[in-house]
């Protein structure tokens, strides 16, 4: 009854799951066309923060050559040129056959290029990279010249930061290497002899505990997500009230800004990279309730024992038939004297 029920306790579970995934791939489609559209109306408002932004997020959830080029103009109108160099790159790399996005990707290469700083990563395996503590979702791409920037490069085995500088209109190369995985400890096993009566668990050597606890790992992380999801749609009004905010600043020359313009974009700034940072720890809570989801099914089926058989083996082998003991001694008082008697059963 016991294996039953978490069998069916699993199911349940792993079902609702891939219904959740199967609406999510609508939901998704869309949810790129919305954002489009919100990016199209903070373009049209002269919020080209904000425009970036939503165009970036359409792009990301239904991939497209426009999407891709108006968040190219947006982060071109905030003035946020290594940004839209980089999505010009991307674009001139994902859609070279389309001649519109080509024209466009290499006339604003053509104005900017020269002003920064390229970057080539190359990772000896996958990985993922960060840019100053900011995700970066190319291994081509542009930075400010002259500043101290710090790449990281996160492997399944660790991770590895170099720091770079190079001038206006220089390309760095980049070749990272994964750090070596920490040496597996070796574990001796003893084996335990099983009956016939416990040959339906003979290869599987997790208990059921383990199968509970990693379902409920995923019921955490599901929750987790949510919770973390969330406080991510809950920072987009503070973002929209910075932006309204720092509009008029947007719309004046770097060189007129007072100090309290400057304030407002930098403010503005802050709140989209808290953004940002929000959205990546969902994605992550996502792949990660995935992941457990995933992993505890192949537990619970191929590597659980739900016979008990650990249990009646240890049952066996302390009270079975055939059990020894070890030998006791034992003084008995006799009248005039005492007498030493050894005891044992073998």
């Amino acid at each position: 009854m016991r294996r039953v029920a978490a069998v069916a306790v699993l199911l349940l579970s792993l079902t609702t799951f891939a219904d959740v995934v199967t609406a999510q791939n609508a939901r998704e489609r869309q949810a790129a066309a919305e954002a489009y559209d919100r990016g199209t109306t903070a373009y049209v408002d002269q919020a080209y923060a904000e425009a970036a932004v939503w165009f970036e997020t359409a792009n990301r959830m239904a991939p497209a050559a426009p999407a891709l080029m108006q968040a190219i103009r947006a982060h071109e109108k905030a003035e946020n040129f290594p940004r839209a160099a980089t999505l010009a790159l991307e674009l001139q790399t994902s859609y070279r056959d389309d001649t519109t996005a080509a024209e466009f990707s290499k006339e604003l290469l053509s104005k900017y290029a020269a002003t920064l700083v390229k970057v080539e990563v190359t990772c000896d395996e996958d990985c993922k990279l960060d840019v100053d503590g900011k995700l970066e979702e190319y291994m081509s791409f542009y930075v400010t010249p002259v500043d101290d920037h710090t790449v990281t490069a996160t492997f399944e085995t660790g991770s590895k930061a170099l720091k770079l500088q190079g001038d206006a209109g220089e390309t760095k190369d980049l070749a990272i290497t994964a750090p070596p995985a920490p040496p597996i400890k070796p574990v001796s096993m003893t084996p335990t002899p099983t009956s016939s009566s416990e040959q339906d668990g003979a290869g599987r050597p997790l208990p059921p505990l383990v199968t509970w606890i990693g379902l409920g790992l995923t019921v955490a992380l599901g929750g987790a997500t949510i919770v973390s999801g969330i406080h991510a749609l809950d920072g987009v009004p503070a973002y929209k009230d910075a932006v309204s905010a720092a509009e008029p600043c947007l719309a004046m020359p770097v060189s007129n800004r007072d100090q309290a313009c400057v304030d407002k974009v930098d403010h503005a700034n802050d709140l989209l990279e808290d953004g940002r940072s929000r959205e990546l720890r969902t994605n992550i809570l996502i792949g990660a309730t995935a992941a457990a989801a995933v992993g505890t099914g192949v537990i619970a089926f191929l590597l659980t024992d739900w016979s008990g058989g650990d249990e009646k083996a240890q049952n066996q082998a302390s009270h079975g038939r055939g059990a020894r003991s070890m030998p006791t001694v034992e003084l008995h008082a006799w009248p005039g004297g005492a007498a030493t008697v050894l005891k044992g059963r073998f």
